[in-house]
């Protein structure tokens, strides 16, 4: 199957300006961090062997799509397979004039999600805790993921809903090999990043657009 699959690099000047972004939101996204370490300690949401320096890298990582201009037409957004909260809380955090719908089909750390936007007063967040194939939404709403699926897994699994617009967060190689490989004809902009070599974080990183 022939699929469209085009490519492009973000400069680090996307970078710069995520790590901009979370500068402008330093104290609510610290303590967003402080908040995930202290679930962390009770339910794995990220690795327990993680440093704060790395996490702190992770939410920078969510915030590019913002940097890029990549959220744009959209005033709803889905993050499924949300984990922690990573990407839909850091957005949350910065982008607080569109709604953040955080599901995940793993009721524990959906407490543990909720229990953080609770505490960090967000009140652009709504918590889904149900698989997304059980979730309704229309078509002006944009769907994030970061490294929750493969691609032919999500699509099947939101079957005939109108969605329009899908951000994966994936290496890049493993984005190329999905799209050729996949069962449906895809429209797709592969977004990889190009920091520089001391970036080492995100070397063969990159964010797959998928549209219709």
């Amino acid at each position: 199957m022939k699929h469209n699959l085009k490519e492009a690099e973000l400069s680090v000047n996307a970078l710069n300006d995520a790590r901009e972004l979370y500068e402008k939101n330093h104290a609510e996204l610290e303590k967003y961090l402080d908040l995930l370490l202290e679930w962390n300690e009770k339910i794995n949401l990220v690795s327990r062997t993680v440093s704060r320096e790395t996490l702190k890298e992770h939410i920078v990582h969510s915030l590019i799509p913002a940097s890029a201009g990549l959220l744009k037409g959209y005033d709803r957004w889905i993050d499924t397979g949300t984990g922690g909260g990573l990407p839909g809380i850091p957005l949350a955090i910065c982008l607080k004039d569109k709604l953040w719908i955080l599901n995940d089909n793993v009721k524990k750390k959906m407490r543990a999600v909720s229990d953080i936007t609770e505490r960090l007063g967000l009140d652009n967040v709504e918590i889904a805790a149900k698989s997304i194939s059980l979730l309704d939404f229309d078509k002006g709403t944009g769907m994030v993921t970061k490294h929750a699926f493969k691609i032919d897994d999500l699509l099947r699994h939101i079957g005939s809903r109108p969605w329009k617009t899908i951000l994966m967060w994936k290496g890049a190689d493993h984005a190329k090999e999905e799209v050729l490989q996949s069962k449906k004809k895809l429209n797709t902009t592969l977004y990889s990043f190009n920091f520089g070599q001391n970036e080492t974080f995100y070397e063969g990183k990159a964010i797959l657009k998928i549209y219709r």
